[in-house]
């Protein structure tokens, strides 16, 4: 097949041509000024050299094909993949001397131009070069500038050959240490796969009764403790979901490219995903107001989705209200979120009361901004100390930290107290 994207355009000339051009120009001035018939011979043989190079690269072949491999075609963060270009002289006519250069962005490649001998008719050459997925996001590698030259490097003509392959590179990821609940340990089934199973911690679980609820199920300590009906709340093992809320909202998020706080967050989403996949659970990753329940994806394509993440505009009270109802599910929840106000911190507690595991990753985006406060430092210490209350575990992760150190701290049950 042909490729769709083929531009061809007579480049000026090389430095090398342009330095013969100079010279043929001042020796033929020299030459009409002094009268040196010799000086006359050397400028006409300079400018015969630039036309026999024009027409080299006139006549010769530039009908070129070129096959594109990028492996793989997603990439871990700060791991390294191969790109294969594959050029091919389609016509029967040799080709100039070719120079390849594929465009590719300078977060991925430090590639520089190749240069390949002419190729017979029908003759193809085959370059690699490496790529390192050093920023997470979806690339395009390609097109390829191919430059043409003659044997005297005096004349170039260029090629802008094939399509873009997508590369995909994911969010960092952090391996986390295992023992945070999530809502029930696993264990190998018969088929080698991990199954969930409820713990005895899972179990301990409480949230404010409903009416309905088994009266067999009251936790009288924690009712006593609390001054109303609690009740014990175990997950299903059957339906092993982690309910993952992300915080995309611009106006709450500081700092400028990977060390801003949308990257923290997005980096530890993408590390809870992938933990919590590797123990058998399903993710519904939700970071907007729902139109209907959920999608429930392998980790896989939710790292592809966190690749392209953005912070937007978002209503982040709409949401919470529909976590409340149970719009998303039961199960576990996870959020990854920026320090909450008072009243988001209220519909953060209300809509974690149907969920059998709460976690919260509060990101401290005010640190990421480079400017310590103090009084943003109490309403981050209060903020966690209240979700604690109100049965929640909870880490806060400021620039700098690493996020499998603070995933540690979640290890800590929480203490029931007066509630948030």
């Amino acid at each position: 097949m042909p490729p769709r994207s083929v531009r061809t355009t007579l480049g000026p000339l090389t430095e090398r041509g342009l330095g013969l051009s100079g010279a043929g120009i001042v020796l033929w001035v020299a030459a009409r000024t002094f009268g040196i018939p010799e000086l006359q011979m050397a400028a006409v043989g300079v400018f015969a050299l630039l036309v026999l190079a024009l027409s080299f690269l006139l006549l010769g072949s530039t009908r070129l094909r070129v096959e594109r491999l990028v492996r793989p075609g997603r990439l871990f963060h700060d791991a390294t993949g191969e790109v294969e270009l594959t050029v091919t002289n389609t016509s029967r006519l040799p080709t100039a001397t070719l120079a390849l250069r594929d465009r590719v962005p300078a977060t991925l490649s430090s590639q520089t131009t190749t240069v390949v001998g002419p190729l017979r008719g029908g003759a193809r050459t085959t370059v690699r070069y490496p790529v390192r997925g050093l920023q997470r996001g979806r690339f395009d590698v390609g097109p390829l500038t191919v430059s043409l030259r003659d044997p005297f490097g005096v004349v170039a003509r260029r090629r802008v050959i094939g399509d873009p392959a997508t590369l995909t590179v994911y969010p960092p990821v952090w391996r986390l240490p295992d023992g945070v609940p999530i809502g029930g340990a696993t264990s190998s089934g018969g088929e080698g796969r991990p199954r969930p199973q409820p713990s005895g911690e899972d179990l301990a679980n409480v949230r404010e009764y409903v009416r309905g609820d088994d009266l067999r199920t009251v936790h009288w300590a924690s009712t006593a403790h609390r001054g109303k009906l609690m009740v014990r709340q175990a997950e299903s093992p059957q339906d092993p979901r982690v309910v993952l809320l992300l915080d995309v909202r611009r106006a709450r998020h500081r700092g400028q490219g990977p060390s801003s706080s949308f990257e923290t967050a997005v980096s530890a989403a993408a590390s809870i995903t992938y933990h919590v996949s590797a123990r058998g659970r399903q993710v519904a990753l939700v970071d907007r107001p729902l139109l209907a329940g959920p999608l429930v994806l392998p980790w896989q394509q939710w790292l592809e989705r966190l690749a392209d993440a953005e912070p937007d505009e978002v209503d982040l009270t709409a949401l919470l209200q529909q976590v409340a109802r149970g719009t998303a599910g039961d199960g576990t929840l996870v959020v990854v979120s920026t320090v909450p106000e008072p009243a988001e911190l209220r519909l953060l507690v209300r809509a974690g009361r149907g969920f059998s595991t709460r976690i919260a990753v509060l990101v401290d985006a005010a640190s990421h901004a480079g400017r310590p406060d103090v009084e943003v430092a109490r309403a981050v210490a209060a903020s966690a100390a209240a979700l604690r209350a109100a049965g929640w575990r909870v880490t806060v992760v400021a620039a700098g930290d690493r996020f499998d150190d603070r995933w540690q701290e979640l290890l800590r049950r929480p203490r029931l107290g007066a509630g948030a």
